[in-house]
């Protein structure tokens, strides 16, 4: 697999993760749902690229 596609996949992960934590923390709305979303992608994705990186050493 690319770069790219672990990128890819993490960011999903991420997005799962940070929607599922923000209804665990009892958040709810547009505005949550963006920030936690957004941040769980950009999270997932940079932790896409250090597995990528450590698999490739």
């Amino acid at each position: 697999m690319s770069r790219d596609n672990y990128r890819t996949v993490g960011a999903l992960l991420g997005l799962a993760l940070g929607i599922g934590l923000m209804f665990l923390l009892g958040q709810d709305g547009l505005v949550a749902g963006a920030i936690f979303g957004a941040g769980g992608c950009v999270l997932g994705g940079i932790t896409g690229e250090i597995f990528f990186d450590r698999r490739k050493t």
